[in-house]
This record gives C-alpha cells, structure tokens and sequence, in this order.
C-alpha cells in the first residue's frame, strides 16, 4: 500500500511540473469556442478544471455506491445481531441434543448398551 501512495504522488509531481511547461510554452489567454461569455482564461488552467471535472466523472458514482453500501451493511449486521439474540424458532428454546425415539435407545458412546442389546443374535 505504501508503494501506491508514493507511486502516486510521485505522478502528482509529474501532472504539477508539466502543467507548469504547459503555462510557459502557452501564455496567451483563450477565449472557449462553447463558452464565448466567459472572460479569456489562461490554457492551464482549462486543462486543470478538465482534469478535475473527469475526476469528479468518475469520483462521484463509486462514493454514492460505496455509501449506499456501508449503509446496506450496517443494516445487515444490525439484523443480525437482533437475529443472534433471539431465541430460533417461534419463542422455542434452542436444542442441545438431538430428539430421542420414545422406542429405541439412544446410543451414547461413553454408556454401556442395555443387556438385552448386548447378546448377539443366534
């Protein structure tokens, strides 16, 4: 992660200086074909609010999918910590051993087997 953070900046550092070789070479103001009413604006920064616009593009919608998921997962948990407390089934308790036919035996490991259990068939 640590690699990214300075791969990042140092791409940072390269926008800024080539922004800065873009003013030098190009000092006349322009004026926007699109946008006539607006006063003359140095090119660089058309190009900075360009680059910020399409960030922005891009920013925008993954923030708003990553918000309305944290909330999402918020309520999941708080479901399921409600879920967790409650008792399961409809107000049961729940089961620690499995049910027992009435007319067998249950076979236990640790507890001798009844003697009639015992004696193999002939």
């Amino acid at each position: 992660m640590k690699g990214a953070r300075i791969l990042q900046f140092v791409l940072v550092i390269l926008l800024a200086l080539y922004l800065v070789a873009f003013n030098n070479v190009n000092p006349d103001p322009l004026t926007l074909p699109l946008l006539p009413m607006l006063i003359p604006l140095p090119p660089v920064l058309v190009v900075i609010v360009a680059l910020v616009g399409g960030w922005l593009v891009g920013w925008v919608p993954v923030r708003i999918t990553l918000w309305r998921r944290s909330r999402e997962n918020r309520r999941l948990r708080q479901q399921l910590s409600r879920a967790e407390g409650e008792p399961q089934g409809r107000g049961t308790a729940p089961r620690e051993r499995a049910p027992v036919i009435p007319d067998r035996f249950p076979v236990i490991p640790d507890r001798p087997r009844p003697p009639d259990e015992e004696t193999e068939p002939s």
